[in-house]
Formats: structure tokens, sequence, C-alpha cells
């Protein structure tokens, strides 16, 4: 099994040597980056070769994170106590005449413990704490500053790039290396989230499909949609190495597994399928169901399929255990919990006489987004609402004081004015 490690060479050789020296069964790949904010730029890579990820620590973590969500399992090296402790053993040894000293990305509370244990009380700390915020070069302008201003001995360094910006101008430093242990601890964890990712995907997924048309419905009408839809679901089945049943005649089920029917190729699939029959006047929605057993499965598959059929064409919705998604690969596409459990949430819809799942939406639209203003159009096309349904929700908005009128939008057509409301339900 191929494991790839994101951050910086020293300490992707450091936890290559460890995995090889341990894990037999494991075969490490780095990744090289200079500096951290360049981290997510290689995990692409990784997703191709590797069937997990490992990152050097907190900062090459904390950007690869910030960017994007790895489609593969992952954790990353922490500096734990021991980290700390062979750092300031490190500093005692090379640096005997030490006073001071400045270090970056772990706890205050972890590093006075530590010089405690080490009988080193007497020594003057300066510390700047990891924030996701920081650049690099701000943790490199604070060690050379207190280097500089006499504040400081030696710097001890937790980020691979500062720690060569530093020493490169001639500043004594101790590198922040992760511990053996604290290594062999997150592979084993890693190889934890690897087989759990592995019977995730291997659970039963139940897909069932409804077909509507408005043509006349004679017995051979029925049996040539009937044939026609099966012959072109055909591929699909192959990928996803699906097996289909014939609940009644616009009516049926597909079973398959977690990971195939995940996979975004064989989404483009199914969603390409339903539009070429869609082309032939039929209407197919699309309720896929996930979650721990095949019976779950199948109930979420029944839920999913209810929204799909509010919806006006040919759609796909997917329920994972209380997580709903779709239309997917439709524009108004949105993500949100379908139990409504948020204590916030049901008072609002209480104060506006709303439906819990219509917040819930304009929460995930506001989310997808990144605006809190929109028309009484966007909404009914976002919500797939009719525009008197919208104006009804927008009027509750601004009625309740969930929403202000923020401005005008211009238009050269005849007709009133749309309002463009700033909708603020006040949720956490």
């Amino acid at each position: 099994m191929k494991i790839g490690i994101i951050g910086p060479l020293d300490s992707g050789q450091k936890i290559a040597e460890i995995m090889e020296r341990y894990f037999e069964k494991l075969t490490p790949k780095i990744y090289d980056v200079s500096r951290i904010e360049e981290a997510h730029l290689r995990v692409q890579d990784a997703e191709k070769e590797c069937q997990g990820l490992i990152f050097t620590g907190l900062g090459v973590y904390s950007k690869i994170i910030n960017k994007l969500d790895p489609a593969l399992p992952y954790t990353y090296i922490p500096f734990l106590a021991s980290s700390i402790m062979k750092a300031l053993w490190d500093l005692r040894k090379k640096y005997p005449e030490c006073t001071s000293f400045s270090i970056d990305i772990v706890r205050a509370s972890e590093v006075k413990d530590a010089l405690e244990e080490l009988d080193l009380q007497d020594m003057e700390m300066y510390l700047m704490e990891y924030n996701h915020l920081y650049p690099e070069q701000k943790y490199v302008d604070f060690h050379v500053e207190h280097q500089e201003r006499k504040k400081v001995d030696v710097s001890i360094i937790g980020l691979g790039w500062v720690y060569e910006q530093v020493t490169q101008q001639g500043y004594p430093a101790i590198r922040l290396y992760s511990t053996k242990s604290a290594i062999k601890n997150t592979i084993h964890e890693l190889l934890h989230k690897i087989k759990e990712a592995e019977v995730k995907e291997s659970t039963i997924a139940v897909q069932i499909l409804r077909i509507s048309s408005q043509q006349d419905m004679s017995q051979y009408k029925i049996l040539e949609i009937s044939s026609m839809v099966q012959n072109s679901l055909v591929g699909y089945l192959k990928e996803i190495q699906g097996s289909i049943f014939s609940l009644q005649w616009d009516e049926y089920i597909i079973f398959s597994n977690r990971g195939a029917v995940e996979d975004t190729q064989n989404l483009f699939k199914l969603k390409n399928t339903l539009d070429y029959v869609e082309k032939k006047n039929i209407i197919t929605y699309v309720g896929t169901g996930l979650g721990p057993t095949a019976y779950e499965s199948e109930i979420n598959a029944r839920k999913a399929l209810e929204l799909a059929l509010k919806e006006k064409e040919s759609c796909i919705f997917k329920i994972d255990e209380a997580k709903v998604e779709g239309p997917l690969l439709l524009e108004r596409e949105l993500h949100y919990d379908f139990i409504i459990d948020h204590a916030e949430i049901e008072k609002m819809a209480e104060l506006t006489e709303l439906n819990p799942l219509y917040i819930k939406k304009i929460e995930a639209l506001k989310k997808k987004h990144s605006q809190d203003t929109f028309t009484s159009e966007e909404l009914a096309k976002h919500l797939n609402v009719s525009m008197r349904t919208a104006s009804r929700i927008m009027k509750k908005i601004i009625d309740n004081e969930c929403g202000e009128v923020v401005g005008i939008e211009s238009t050269n057509i005849v007709g009133r004015p749309k309002q463009i409301v700033r909708i603020d339900f006040g949720l956490n």
C-alpha cells in the first residue's frame, strides 16, 4: 500500500524511514514542498498514486484543509510534549550557555511543562503559537527580530522553510521534529482510517428510479418504455457492478456499493443517461440512499426520491444518513441536513412561519454562493419553487426582521422592480 507524505523534505524523510522500518507492507512516497502555502498543490498528484496521506505537521495540514478536502483518508504528525522535550534537550547539549529562546507552533502550556520536567524554569521563553492565517514569513520575522534584538540566544523552529531561512541568515536554531512514537501512532491512526473508508465504500447503496411520461400508456407502450430505460442503464450498471430490479412498470431499484455510486465519473454517466432518456420525453427521478445497513440505505433512497419528485426535470438526489445533496450536477445543487435537530432553526421556523427545510436550504444557498443577498426570482430559481411561493417566503423573512431590503435591481423590463434582500436568520 502506497502512502503519500506531504511536507518539507527533512520531515518527510524521517517519516518515510520509520514507515519502511516498522511497516513492511507500506510504501512511502514523499511529495516535497518547500513552503507550506504550496502544500495543497501536491495533493492532487498524491491522490492519483496513493491510498492514504500523511501531512508532516500542523502547518501543512492546516494550509491544505483550508484550500480543499482531500478525497483520501489523511492525518498529520503532531508535535507532542515529547517533541518539545527532545528539542529542549538538544538545546541544552548544543548551547549549554543558552538562557533564552524563541519557539513557534506549539502551545505555551506544553513548553512550560517541558521546562519544568527538565528543571529549566529559569530559561526565558518567547513563543509564537500557530495560526493558520499567518504566512510563514511572519514566523521568520518573529525569530529573526528576537535574535537581532538579543532577546534570545537560540530559536526552536517547527516549520521547515522557516528553519532554513533563519539558519541561512546565520542565526543559531534547533529544528523541532516529531518523535518516533508520535509518527508510529499517526501511521496506525491512518491505517485505521483507510480500513474504515474501505468498509464504508463497500456498504450497500440503493438507488430508486421513478419514470414519468406524458405519452399514451398502453400495455405495448409500457413495455417499450421499460425496455428502453433498462437498455439505457446497461452501461451505468456495468460501471457500478449493480443489479436492477423492477418494482412496477415505472419504478426500478438498483443495488450497488457506496464507492461505485459516489464515483464522479459514474455519477456523470448516470446523469448523461437521464438526459438521453429525457430526449425521448421520459422524465426520470432518482433517489440515492446510503446508510450503515441495506435497510437504512433503502429508506434513505425513498426519502431522496420524494425530494427528486418535487423537481420539474430529470434529477438525482442523495441522502447519506441525515445529509441531503441535490439535485446533483445541476446549478441549483445544495447540501443540507435532512433532519431538523437544530433548536435555533426550529425556533426561527416557528417565528417566521416558514418550513424549516426552506431555512436550511437558504442557509446552504448562502454558503454555496458566499453571499447573503437575493431577489425573490433567485430564491424561486434555486429553491425550485414558483415565483408566488418565493415572494411569500421573502415577505415572511422581511416581515419577521430576518431580511432587509438593501437595493433595487435595475432592469429594462416593464414590471415591478426587483428588491434585493439581505437575509440573516441569526443562526450560529
